[in-house]
């Protein structure tokens, strides 16, 4: 598990407050995943780290982590010559990644119907913290599901290309929306990103969902 809340040095530039204490020349087994940067340059912990997003997070078992730029992973693992690459699993970091990513695509795509237009999108006036407790537990349930159902396209897809979870979410929310977007537009290898994208839609158990304001102010699932 790792926390983007506490640790974290970027190789290649630091971010703010945190550290590095994986040696290039370890011996141990290591993963690698790509830390999800929101348009401002910031990762899910609100630590800022700039542009562009291309910041990758290398770590042992033992907690020790680099975080470092590079093209792509397989440029940030030739900075580890001596170490051996485990292979790609999900943890609930990236669980957490996706929720993150779904959230955000389904504030920006929602409007909150406050005149005869469709009104803002409610990401104008509202954030993640206003859904609900229930809206937020089953689109976390949502997102766990799917991942278990395509377990095997996820696995196989993770062989070629390091997977961004905050974009699996994110093209999750819009492609089970039918938002003419999401899975299938190239941001993920062929044949995979056909794949997620028959994976979603009203055939499926992930067809359309509906968020709306409550009197409560809160933001709830439908």
């Amino acid at each position: 598990m790792h926390d983007y809340q506490t640790r974290g040095c970027s190789k290649y530039g630091a971010s703010m407050g945190r550290g590095s204490d994986l040696a290039s020349d370890t011996t141990a087994k290591l993963t690698i995943r790509k830390v999800p940067l929101d348009q401002g340059g910031y990762d899910p912990g609100g630590a800022y780290w700039g542009t562009p997003d291309n910041l990758y997070m290398v770590s042992d078992d033992d907690g020790r982590v680099s975080y470092s730029r590079g093209a792509s992973f397989e440029a940030v693992k030739a900075d580890f010559p001596h170490a051996t690459w485990m292979f790609a699993t999900i943890c609930e970091d990236d669980i957490a990644d996706m929720v993150s990513g779904y959230t955000e695509a389904a504030l920006w795509s929602t409007n909150d119907e406050s005149d005869e237009s469709g009104g803002e999108p409610l990401d104008a006036n509202y954030n993640t913290s206003d859904l609900s407790p229930e809206a937020l537990a089953e689109m976390t349930l949502d997102c766990r599901l799917f991942v278990e159902f395509n377990a095997l396209t996820l696995a196989c897809l993770a062989t070629v290309t390091n997977i961004d979870w905050s974009l699996i979410g994110h093209c999750f929310w819009l492609s089970r929306n039918g938002h003419g977007c999401g899975f299938g537009d190239g941001d993920f290898p062929d044949p995979w990103d056909d794949l997620l994208k028959d994976a979603c839609g009203w055939r499926t158990t992930f067809g359309e969902v509906y968020l709306y304001v409550g009197d409560d102010g809160q933001i709830h699932g439908g």
